[in-house]
């Protein structure tokens, strides 16, 4: 007669590399416990468990998103954040009062928010207080009593902007200095601008390229001249190099989403099926990513000019904004209910996670 001994094995005689698997699945606070148990245990987590989770993570991993922070994050925190993005668990306050039809232009760097009331472009410091960002302006330019602004772009210290009464305003942070400039007799609903190619689109005339240049005798102040005219008008425009992506804000024939190559001056029609694109980001050379009046966002590979993937609302809300940290997250702002949604590029046809205002 045989007798056969079985040895128990408990979760400190794995490997080094099996541990590691095991505690990606925990949550930050059962990791905290786990690092109470041994030694070896609190070694493989601190060292590696804690970067995985923020190279495997969808909001915080991006060098975007780690240029715009004014903290230096442990991996540890890192993870933490990640956890609370997805589950929901945020603090809301309202800073701002804004009385004027059209909605705030809004843009973000490390040290300051800039956004828009009215006719004037304000700066607000960003701080580490508990409401992240001081309501005193720094800096502003033009009037509330102006014409509002109705769509803004930056890049660096330069601003880009477009008003309802037709005009365009630039202005540079670095020298201070401020351009006003007619371009159309129509409201302006969209404006873009890389170096020193300038794109601008009004809501029912034309769409304008214009260039940058600066006079001889005057090397200071420049101005925009017109390159090109194209005489459809669009709902919203981004510029990439020498292609201009453009959405319409009605196509009855589903076919919403246009390249423009401005060295050639040729529309190409890309194959996205949407009646009307409201927001648009360039996700990379070949991608783009839009919002849509169907419910949908939308990764379309301009190559082949197809939809690759599709996102769609679970409220049949339409995407009117969004904001891309340039590795997998996708914070779209929704038409009904002041929402917005969460998305993970890995993950298709479902946002990770919803953001409900509580007033």
């Amino acid at each position: 007669e045989s007798t056969t001994s079985t040895k128990t094995m408990s979760l400190q005689d794995l490997d080094e590399y099996s541990l590691v698997h095991v505690f990606l699945f925990l949550s930050v606070a059962d990791l905290d416990r786990c690092l109470l148990v041994c030694k070896k245990f609190q070694q493989i987590i601190q060292r590696f468990v804690y970067s995985k989770k923020c190279i495997l993570a969808l909001v915080v991993n991006s060098p975007k998103t780690c240029s715009l922070s004014l903290y230096r994050y442990t991996a540890r925190k890192r993870a933490k954040l990640e956890e609370n993005w997805r589950d929901g668990r945020y603090e809301e306050h309202t800073l701002f009062q804004h009385n004027v039809m059209y909605i705030s232009q809004m843009d973000i760097d490390k040290d300051f928010l800039y956004m828009t009331h009215g006719g004037c472009l304000q700066a607000h410091k960003r701080t580490k207080s508990r409401y992240l960002v001081d309501t005193r302006v720094h800096w502003q330019v033009g009037r509330k009593r102006d014409p509002d602004i109705s769509s803004l772009a930056k890049e660096n210290d330069r601003f880009f902007a477009g008003r309802l009464d037709g005009k365009i305003m630039m202005y540079d942070s670095t020298t201070g200095h401020t351009t006003l400039q007619s371009v159309a007799a129509d409201v302006i609903k969209s404006v873009d601008f890389c170096e020193n190619v300038y794109a601008v689109t009004t809501k029912f005339h034309a769409t304008y390229i214009l260039t940058r240049r600066w006079q001889e005798h005057d090397l200071e102040n420049a101005e925009l001249t017109h390159s090109h005219v194209y005489t459809r008008a669009y709902e919203t425009i981004k510029l990439n190099g020498t292609r201009l992506a453009a959405g319409m804000f009605h196509c009855g024939k589903k076919q919403a989403l246009q390249m423009i190559d401005l060295q050639s001056c040729a529309v190409m029609q890309l194959n996205s099926q949407t009646k009307a694109v409201y927001d648009l980001i360039w996700k990379d050379e070949n991608c783009l990513l839009t919002g849509n009046f169907d419910d949908s966002m939308r990764l379309v590979d301009v190559r082949t000019g197809n939809d690759e993937a599709c996102w769609s609302d679970p409220y049949n809300a339409s995407v009117y904004c969004m904001f891309y940290n340039g590795a997998y997250a996708v914070h779209c702002g929704m038409k009904y209910h002041h929402r917005s949604n969460l998305y993970d590029l890995r993950v298709p046809n479902r946002c990770v996670q919803m953001y409900f205002p509580s007033k």
